[in-house]
């Protein structure tokens, strides 16, 4: 704008300037003519007197040299004299407009080219007593030489002009501007500028504030659809019809492992996997695809005003849960065929008569004993299903070490048997839990330290506060787990030595009921174990300020 503006003022001074020049050089071209055609009247008038007392005019005129053409005409429109020009050579100028107005009036002039010179010139006729026309003429080269002087004069001034503009133009223009620069676009009306932008600036101030209102509107709309597509726990992806990314939520963004925001791009380029191809080139339809160690379901729809809509949802844990629940049913269903085909066969031989009378009674206790585990394989099993279906006791406050000392109690004798002693020792600490379900945690991680101990060994329960937490460890001295399988113990079923944990008549499901009981009451779970050394199972609790310890 500053340059145009610049430009503007420099060539408007151009021509201003031109338009003076001209304006001077029209003004004293009339200006000399008019001199001009005084001063031949007052020539006219001079040489009239002097030819009027004159005997011989032309004798006079002849003798005489002028400034001016010269001719005297006569009566008759004969040439008697010229300055310039061999009279008798020259036609009749009784019809020319000066003399005819001259003859008519007394005096007359006119302007046109002289056949006779060849140039435009000005004469100017008089009348003479005897009847004769004096007749002065000056031609406009004169007139022009002046003019032109002048003119050389105003072009100079007006080149100067020129530049003093051009050089003017900077400033000028910077402080003409400077106001329209220095107005607020967000508060125009606040602005000190021209009266003239008034009602510009007073319409970008309401455009400014219809924006503004549909700025708010769209930050809000916008606010509402990432609050919704942000807690959406499913992916949802929006795209036109090419494919093109239009939106693509937080979780969507996480399931296909997309750091940023891929708006704009195909959805080709961000995911290739066939599954999707294929969907995106069916346009419609649901299947499944594993994204980083994920099972994703993809959905796939059109909608009306064009594009598509895609929907993930994270399946992985319905599809580990449902290979947990197939391999839970095959483990039961193996673990249970074992007693139960040893009872069946036991009572198939006592049934047949075929046990001597002196073996009846070690075959009844093996039914005895295989019945006993069978019904605890059942307890355990029923135990997990209630805990994978979310039933939980009432939780009340318990306190860890009251509840270890009473697991020992019943685990006591066991101890004694196995020859491992177990003792509980530490401080009060008190959670909130369901007591029955804490109790058979405790009591398996206890259980198993008998177990899994050997003669002479120990099973030291130790609670307390660390960091402000309840905890619970349960350390013994046994055979220890080796770490290939400390990371698999927790499984249902799984067991580190299959033989004895059949002499010890174990289910595989102690430790896995741990667990649960421990996500239950949000606990975290820590083994540590070396083999040969034994094993040190902790659970730590949140802290609880829910309650007041009971006295």
């Amino acid at each position: 704008m500053s340059k145009r503006l610049r430009r503007c003022l420099v060539v408007c001074a151009l021509l201003t300037a031109l338009t003076m020049c001209a304006v001077v050089s029209g003004g004293m071209y009339v200006l000399s003519c008019n001199q001009m055609e005084q001063r031949l009247a007052r020539q006219a008038a001079n040489l009239a007197a002097l030819l009027e007392k004159s005997e011989d005019p032309v004798a006079l005129l002849e003798g005489s040299v002028y400034d001016q053409r010269v001719t005297l005409i006569g009566a008759g429109g004969q040439v008697l004299y010229d300055s310039d020009h061999a009279a008798a050579a020259m036609e009749n100028h009784l019809q020319r407009p000066e003399v005819v107005q001259a003859r008519a009036e007394g005096s007359g002039s006119s302007r046109r080219q002289s056949d006779t010179v060849g140039e435009i010139s000005l004469y100017y006729a008089l009348r003479l007593r005897d009847g004769a026309v004096l007749r002065l003429a000056g031609t406009e080269r004169s007139i022009l030489g002046t003019v032109q002087g002048i003119a050389l004069w105003a072009l100079g001034g007006a080149l100067i002009c020129v530049l003093a503009s051009a050089l003017l133009a900077v400033p000028v223009t910077r402080r003409m501007v400077r106001p329209i620069n220095a107005i607020n676009l967000e508060h125009p009306l606040e602005s000190d500028a021209y009266e003239e932008l008034s009602p510009v600036l007073r319409r970008m101030d309401q455009q400014n504030a219809r924006i503004a209102a549909q700025m708010a509107s769209m930050a809000r709309q916008r606010q509402r659809q990432d609050v919704i597509l942000g807690g959406m726990r499913e992916g949802l992806i929006i795209l036109d019809d090419s494919h093109t990314v239009l939106t693509m939520n937080a979780a969507a963004r996480e399931l296909l492992q997309v750091a940023e925001d891929p708006e704009g791009q195909t959805m080709l380029a961000v995911n290739r996997s066939e599954t999707l191809v294929k969907l995106l080139e069916e346009g419609s339809g649901q299947s499944e695809m594993q994204v980083a160690g994920r099972t994703v379901r993809v959905s796939i729809s059109r909608v009306e005003q064009g594009g598509m809509v895609i929907l993930l949802q994270d399946v992985t844990s319905d599809r580990l849960a449902e290979e947990s629940r197939r391999q839970f049913s095959a483990n039961v269903s193996h673990e249970l065929r074992t007693p139960l085909t040893t009872i069946s066969g036991y009572a198939e031989l006592l049934a047949s008569g075929l046990v001597k009378a002196e073996d009846a009674e070690n075959v009844g206790g093996k039914i005895l004993r295989e019945s006993r585990r069978l019904l605890s394989l059942i307890e355990d099993i029923i135990r997990l299903s209630r805990l994978d279906e979310g039933v939980v006791g009432e939780m009340v406050p318990v306190e860890l070490r009251r509840l270890a000392e009473s697991c020992a109690a019943k685990l006591r004798t066991a101890a004694m048997q196995a020859d491992v002693t177990l003792k509980v020792q530490g401080d009060t600490a008190w959670v909130m839990g369901d007591g029955a379900q804490l109790e058979e945690m405790l009591t398996n991680l206890m259980e198993n330290g008998v177990k899994y101990n050997v003669p002479g060994g120990s099973v030291t329960v130790t609670t307390g506060l660390r960091q402000g937490r309840p905890f619970a460890a349960v350390k013994d001295t046994g055979v220890g787990i080796a770490p290939e399988h400390q990371s698999r113990v927790f499984e249902r079923f799984y067991r580190v030595d299959k033989s004895r944990s059949k002499q010890t008549g174990g289910t595989g499901l102690g430790l896995s009921i741990v667990k649960h009981g421990a996500q239950v009451h949000h606990a975290e779970i820590t083994l540590e174990s070396q083999v040969g050394k034994g094993t040190c199972i902790t659970l730590t609790f949140p802290e609880t300020t829910e309650y007041t310890n009971p006295k």
